[in-house]
């Protein structure tokens, strides 16, 4: 979710150091939170690390308003 009269969030999923996918979300006006969604099946194996991060300049609204999981399949 994006911070409200801030600009975008851009959050990424890595797998093993790789970015994987990215969901985007933007505040236009009037300060309203924008939020996003992205959803993905990942083939892991044992003690291989996922994880979520953002970049330099973007807003990104923190708990509880973004989350990350996963299950096993």
């Amino acid at each position: 979710m994006s911070e409200a009269y801030k600009r975008g969030c851009n959050a990424y999923i890595y797998h093993n150091g790789h970015r994987l996918m990215m969901s985007h979300s933007y505040e236009h006006s009037g300060g309203y939170h924008e939020v996003a969604s992205n959803t993905m099946v990942l083939s892991l194996k044992k003690n291989e690390p996922v994880w979520i991060g953002t970049t330099t300049g973007t807003y990104c609204y923190g708990f509880p308003a973004t989350g990350f999981s996963g299950w096993k399949l």
